[in-house]
């Protein structure tokens, strides 16, 4: 193995703007991953719809295999594209590259049974000539865990030794949360819906794919009574380890709790303050009551919407917030880093789940690779 050996990370988050790039490096045995660059890839209109064609579907095994295929082919050749565009912006050469970590786009995630990336490795070992690590989940699911969340691994290697106890929130489609510190079992699962209701609504009655700066949300009144009675919806209530996906958080979600609200800035209001409220009550229930928490380290789209994190803000007044960046994380590209991280362990054979996360009877080894 050449020394500090380059290593490229590709993931599209469950919001599915588009691809997210990470070159990351290792030095010696440490396995925290030093940050070289990223990029950001959109995808393409036409294929942004057809993702959410499959993700709105829900029920994916009832769709025709051959646009399952299509779609799985074409992504691959996307996300080859883009791992080629960031060696070509370094000037390096496929050689410089040990492998390419691929988590690719989720289209379908039901926990401890089965979940769907679509992204073809095996397309993208052919398009670049570089050894590609993918399907992140099954094996995890396959020792009886949830298949997520993926990214208390990174946050463990990175806060490990930290004094004092941290919340490694990140706020993507579906936000989650990581509890680690030293001499600290890492906790972790999904909270739920981050950005997942606000684009849904975004989209739908703005027309645009986000609520950018949460602009949209500012316009509108919150009804607090009808989040009061969301967050008694029974996914809140169950322990963790728990993930979810948008197959619980969409339209009929949104229909079920919140279709009393007619105005669409009302409405966009208050699942942005539903959000943030989901946080707070998942803090109070199950992190509180264990941990002397002082710290959250926010990453992930969700940073950015401004009524989100005021609202948050406004929640816990006790609670210091910083953003990943502050520890070498680009907010952006801290999940496109956790997949080099991932693809890494992978090659070396070193497990990298974390059973008291994803409820997995045991360590496993997460990826599979191809050449």
């Amino acid at each position: 193995m050449k020394k500090n050996p380059y290593i490229i990370g590709i993931n599209s988050g469950t919001s599915f703007d588009g691809i997210d790039v990470a070159l990351v490096r290792f030095k010696g045995k440490s396995l925290s991953p030093i940050f070289i660059d990223g990029i950001s890839i959109k995808y393409p209109r036409r294929i942004k719809e057809k993702i959410r064609m499959v993700i709105n579907a829900g029920a994916i095994h009832e769709l025709p295999q051959r646009t399952i295929t299509s779609l799985d082919s074409h992504l691959g050749e996307i996300f080859s594209g883009a791992a080629l565009k960031i060696i070509k912006k370094h000037k390096l050469k496929k050689e410089d590259i040990l492998l390419i970590g691929s988590h690719g786009q989720t289209v379908y995630h039901k926990p401890r049974v089965k979940s769907v990336q679509l992204g073809d490795g095996k397309t993208i070992a052919k398009k670049t000539g570089i050894k590609t690590v993918y399907d992140f989940r099954t094996s995890d699911i396959k020792a009886g865990g949830e298949g997520a969340p993926l990214v208390p691994f990174l946050d463990h290697i990175v806060f490990n030794k930290s004094k004092n106890i941290k919340g490694i929130l990140n706020i993507g489609g579906i936000s989650n949360i990581t509890i680690v510190g030293k001499n600290c079992t890492p906790t972790a699962f999904d909270i739920g819906p981050g950005n997942a209701l606000i684009d849904l609504i975004s989209k739908k009655y703005f027309n645009k794919d986000y609520d950018k700066d949460g602009l949209f949300a500012g316009k509108g009144e919150v009804y607090l009574k009808l989040i009061d009675r969301a967050l008694k919806d029974k996914y809140f209530k169950a322990k963790p380890p728990k993930s979810t996906g948008k197959e619980y958080f969409n339209e009929k979600f949104i229909k079920k709790y919140f279709s009393k609200i007619k105005n669409k800035y009302d409405l966009i209001a208050t699942t942005t303050c539903f959000s943030a409220e989901c946080i707070e009550q998942a803090l109070y229930d199950f992190v509180f009551p264990k941990y002397n928490l002082n710290e959250l380290v926010i990453s992930g789209g969700g940073l950015k919407n401004k009524a989100l994190i005021y609202h948050l803000q406004s929640l816990l007044t006790d609670i210091r917030f910083s953003s990943s960046d502050q520890y070498d994380l680009p907010y952006q590209y801290k999940e496109a880093m956790l997949f080099a991280l991932l693809g890494y362990t992978c090659h070396l054979g070193i497990p990298s789940n974390i059973p008291s996360c994803t409820g997995a009877k045991r360590k496993v080894v997460l990826g599979k690779i191809t050449n």
